[in-house]
């Protein structure tokens, strides 16, 4: 399942390298392998060959897969009877915060080091833009559990993993 930030109308460079208005703009981060587009996308010019935090026109987001909402600020229990990866008990930030931020990240690119699919992923960067925090309920539901031991076993998994990584 992939994460992103559905921003709607928004400029991309189609294959043509002309600038372009689009009504289903999508920031997302991709890793080396995650995409199988080859050729670049007509309408938004995406291909396998853009990683880091990339735009694209929703078809090219979904890669023929069905869309699925992120919820924010459920209660915990039922956290634990949701699949990984699909909410967060976290609130969401206000869109203008949420959009700039990933505008921010576009822009720069300077969201992690690398695509790393534990510890710096498409739903850290979607969480990163969300909540403020880079989290991947998804890896951590799925190795570590919901519960409190689970939860905390993954943050210190993740603060090692980062440690490792700094400049």
């Amino acid at each position: 399942m992939a994460a992103g930030i559905y921003v709607g109308k928004a400029t991309v460079t189609n294959s043509r390298n002309e600038q372009i208005e689009i009504n289903d703009a999508v920031i997302h981060f991709e890793g080396i392998g995650k995409s199988t587009i080859q050729i670049p996308c007509e309408r938004c010019g995406h291909s396998s060959r853009r990683i880091g935090v990339v735009i694209s026109c929703l078809e090219c987001f979904l890669k023929g897969n069905s869309l699925h909402v992120y919820e924010y600020e459920i209660p915990y229990l039922k956290l634990r009877f949701k699949r990984s990866g699909t909410c967060s008990v976290n609130p969401s930030r206000p869109v203008d915060e949420v959009l700039q931020t990933a505008f921010g990240y576009l822009a720069d690119q300077n969201f992690g080091k690398k695509y790393n699919f534990f510890f710096n992923n498409c739903e850290d960067f979607a969480t990163r833009c969300k909540i403020g925090e880079p989290m991947s309920n998804q890896f951590a539901g799925l190795f570590f559990g919901f519960s409190l031991p689970g939860i905390v076993a993954y943050t210190v998994a993740k603060r090692i993993y980062e440690g490792f990584t700094e400049d």
